[in-house]
């Protein structure tokens, strides 16, 4: 584990690393909240459609898949490290599943989607396409749960961002959304799978700090020159 970026004045630092050893050593309760996008299952990424111009990319062997034991465990954890809330983009099996039965120490407030106007192809033409995507709103199993979002439902309707450089990149707006949301001013927020940056980027935008930790060194470069940028649109 090290240090790939950082940036005191704002208070956001990016780990190359594996989160796991890192979640272990951190106290109960250091985060505000965590915000992430975790990897999906072997059969999500395999079936990964996507449409580039006259290109299609099919299947993801990018980054490593979580199976359902994988992701319960990291979950467990980062419910365990944090104040308050869990928000995650998943599988919308594995969203379902954790409604029913939620990570250790974490309860399940309301699963969202994610609509895709841009969505990718169904290759084969016998079904339609997915089109979107499952967002757990999970919270302590203990405390009474808030948020700054009054009566608004926790959905989005939005195209897929243009390409970073990561597979599976998600909106900046949703996620600044969700910094709002779930955290005040001067909040330190985690994401122990940082991907291409979209928490830690939301995070900077909103005056919130941020710590990100990510295995892959090619997407922790994509995050640092995402931070070194202005305030990012889309």
């Amino acid at each position: 584990m090290k240090v790939y970026y950082s940036d005191d004045s704002r208070g956001i630092t990016l780990y190359h690393g594996d989160s796991r050893p890192y979640l272990e050593t951190r106290a109960d309760e250091s985060f505000a909240a965590v915000i992430t996008d975790p990897p999906y299952t072997e059969r999500t990424h395999s079936k990964f459609r996507s449409l580039s111009g006259e290109d299609i990319t099919e299947g993801i062997t990018d980054f490593e898949s979580f199976n359902d034991d994988d992701l319960a465990e990291a979950l467990a954890e980062c419910g365990r490290v944090t104040r308050g809330w869990v928000v995650a983009t998943l599988d919308y099996r594995q969203a379902v599943m954790f409604d029913v039965i939620p990570p250790h120490g974490l309860k399940v407030q309301r699963v969202g989607v994610w609509v895709k106007t841009n969505p990718g192809p169904q290759i084969t033409g016998d079904r339609p396409a997915q089109g979107w995507e499952a967002i757990a709103y999970m919270h302590r199993a203990k405390g009474r749960s808030s948020w700054s979002g009054g009566g608004l439902a926790g959905n989005f309707v939005l195209p897929r961002p243009e390409a970073t450089g990561h597979p599976t990149p998600k909106p900046i707006v949703m996620f600044r959304q969700f910094v709002e949301w779930f955290t005040q001013p001067g909040d330190v927020v985690l994401d122990p799978f940082s991907g291409g940056g979209t928490t830690l980027r939301a995070a900077a935008d909103l005056g919130r700090g941020a710590v990100g930790i990510e295995k892959e060194e090619r997407f922790c470069e994509i995050t640092a020159q995402r931070l070194e940028q202005q305030s990012l649109a889309i």
